[in-house]
């Protein structure tokens, strides 16, 4: 999360594929470029910034190295957040008993030169919580195999929408971690 020089803020996830070395610097690249992108483009056309970064990810990176991303860029004074889903889990604005995926995108970044990517747009309210999120929070799974899955989470958020979110991250932490049990989380 951070300002833009465009007065908005940028919100950003992504989620790359693999572990170790060759994982954060892809990730340390990825980072570079949508901070970049966020000060230097339009913050009104975020599939354009998408789609330039699909294809830093193409020629700088091989095939098996991708990754998703969520970011968006939401202006205060009209409460307006604009996003692109790079192939990320949506995420979700909760509005008292609904709760609204974003999923306007398009694919992971770095696999498809060309690929084309969509810019969704939500009026947020005031009472509106944004629940950024990656699959460390769905995919935990019990002892049974079952996963903790988007319905839990949603589950976990609805009864919290008329107050404060910010015991939200603990409250999503220890349920997952209660829903797993002994079993390591990924």
């Amino acid at each position: 999360v951070f300002r833009t020089r465009h007065g908005s803020t940028a919100v950003v996830l992504g989620d790359v594929c693999g572990k170790g070395l060759p994982a954060a610097l892809l990730m340390g690249l990825l980072h570079g470029a949508v901070r970049l992108s966020s000060d230097s483009s339009d913050p009104c056309d975020l599939a354009a910034g998408t789609r330039a970064l699909n294809e830093l990810l193409c020629v700088r990176t091989s095939r098996e190295r991708f990754a998703s991303l969520f970011w968006a860029d939401y202006d205060p004074a009209t409460r307006l957040l604009r996003y692109v889903n790079a192939g990320h889990l949506p995420p979700l604005v909760v509005r008292g008993s609904q709760a609204f995926r974003l999923e306007t995108g398009g694919l992971v970044l770095g696999i498809i030169p060309g690929a084309a990517y969509d810019q969704g747009e939500m009026q947020l309210q005031p009472d509106d919580v944004l629940v950024i999120y990656s699959d460390g929070v769905t995919e935990p799974a019990n002892p049974a195999g079952e996963e903790f899955g988007e319905a839990r989470l949603l589950t976990l958020l609805q009864p919290h929408c008329p107050r404060p979110v910010s015991d939200l991250p603990r409250e999503i932490v220890q349920a997952v971690t209660t829903f797993a049990g002994p079993q390591p989380l990924p």
